[in-house]
């Protein structure tokens, strides 16, 4: 096998071993790949929505400060 081969091969089955290792974990805690993906998408946009909500305010603090 030449070199190039070799390591295709190699990224191949250690991404084969990686998504099993994540299929595995997932199936300890009873969910799967899909499940996870969506708690993060989730907790995202939790995050970007609570961002937006400090901005909105720090604004409105800003905005009365300049009344003053």
């Amino acid at each position: 096998m030449t070199s190039a081969v070799t390591s295709s091969f190699s990224r191949s089955y250690s991404d084969q071993q990686m998504k099993i290792q994540q299929i595995r974990r997932g199936a300890r805690y009873g969910m799967s790949c899909d499940d996870i993906s969506l708690d993060v998408i989730t907790i995202s946009s939790w995050l970007s929505a609570n961002e937006a909500k400090r901005k909105r305010r720090r604004d409105v603090v800003l905005e009365i400060q300049q009344m003053n």
